[in-house]
């Protein structure tokens, strides 16, 4: 436990946030969401924003984003302002001094991490703060609602849209919105060819037991280009993925695999995404863009399920392949090799490539 952790529940003012299972919005001018963590998870968040605009078209929405992820969101219609902090203790004083400036009634904490986020909350002043899950957080006596346990066998989105139900909203539409901007296309209308099918392979992924075997990705795209002569492969990451990227590239060896990563920006590279005719994914951030520009996919799901994580929406079009655990405990984000990525086989995934091709 960190010093701040330890420290932060005696400076919470004891009586200052309502129990109620409704929230007078007759009484509330700002809604402040908090959604400052990784790019898929403040998707998931993109119903709450719209839903809130439908619901209450008056009311401002400031959101609080992710420095480095929230110019991938300035194109949100619903959001009003945002505030930008990276979930750090280090900057836990500035990001409270924006919001104090906001004087908040009502925070939605739909993804941000304790031990800064609800305390962020409470000191900026809220009467009413809402989260869900928070059956087994440490902040949840400074919660609104009761302690509740995540939905179970349904996607994220679900959780985020069930603190709806306290502001009297009843949500179940769970399509996220990420508009592609003019500039972030010209971006990538320089790189692509017009005449060709683009299947993508986005081969790293935010841990390692997400990840597929470079190997894998070397037989399928040798295997693709053989049975489709008239498709590209497009190689697409971050720049720190390029190692990556550079080794499949070499490894499959044609001239119709194009290497994108870490040649656009956040924005590009969401354009390139909803350019393809297909996305080959683990779970991580890259899936959900495409979902969210409607790019058909196939995506690779063993630590997590696909019901958590995959579209919710739009299904067939949204393909998965799930594997069970190899390992007993599962050590996730702290696994140095995903032996049980090994259970996914490269002709298994050229099935599902010929139902979407």
């Amino acid at each position: 436990m960190s010093l701040f952790e330890k420290l932060i529940p005696y400076f919470l003012p004891k009586n200052q946030v309502i129990k109620t299972n409704l929230v007078p919005m007759d009484e509330i001018d700002e809604i402040v969401c908090f959604s400052n963590t990784a790019i898929g998870d403040t998707l998931f968040n993109t119903p709450v924003f719209r839903s809130l605009k439908k619901h209450f078209p008056n009311k401002k929405l400031v959101v609080l984003l992710n420095p480095t992820n929230y110019k991938l969101f300035e194109t949100n219609q619903y959001i009003d302002e945002v505030v930008l902090y990276d979930g750090k203790t280090k900057h836990f004083l500035s990001a409270l001094k924006e919001l104090k400036k906001i004087k908040p009634k009502l925070i939605l904490i739909l993804h941000s991490n304790d031990p800064q986020a609800t305390p962020l909350a409470v000191l900026s002043g809220a009467k009413y703060i809402i989260k869900i899950p928070n059956d087994k957080n440490p902040f949840n006596k400074w919660h609104t609602n009761p302690p509740i346990k995540g939905v179970e066998n349904k996607h994220g989105i679900f959780n985020r849209l069930k603190q709806l139900e306290f502001l009297g909203i009843k949500e179940n539409d769970c399509k996220m919105d990420l508009p592609i901007k003019k500039e972030w296309q010209e971006e990538v209308n320089k790189f692509l060819p017009k005449d060709k099918k683009l299947i993508g392979f986005q081969i790293g992924a935010s841990t390692i037991s997400r990840m597929w075997f470079n190997d894998r990705w070397i037989e399928l795209g040798k295997k693709l280009l053989n049975l489709y002569p008239n498709i590209n492969i497009v190689l697409t990451g971050a720049p720190n993925e390029k190692y990556l990227t550079d080794e499949v590239q070499k490894g499959i060896n044609d001239n119709r695999v194009l290497n994108m990563a870490g040649k656009l920006s956040l924005g590009g590279a969401s354009a390139l995404i909803s350019n393809l005719d297909l996305f080959i994914t683990p779970d991580t951030g890259p899936l959900h863009i495409a979902i969210a520009t409607k790019t058909p996919t196939i995506g690779f799901f063993v630590v997590a399920n696909h019901l958590g994580s995959n579209a919710c929406y739009d299904k067939d079009i949204h393909l998965y392949i799930q594997k069970s655990k190899t390992c007993t405990p599962c050590i996730a984000k702290s696994c140095k090799f995903a032996e049980c990525m090994e259970q996914i086989e490269v002709d298994e995934v050229i099935k599902k490539v010929e139902k979407l091709i």
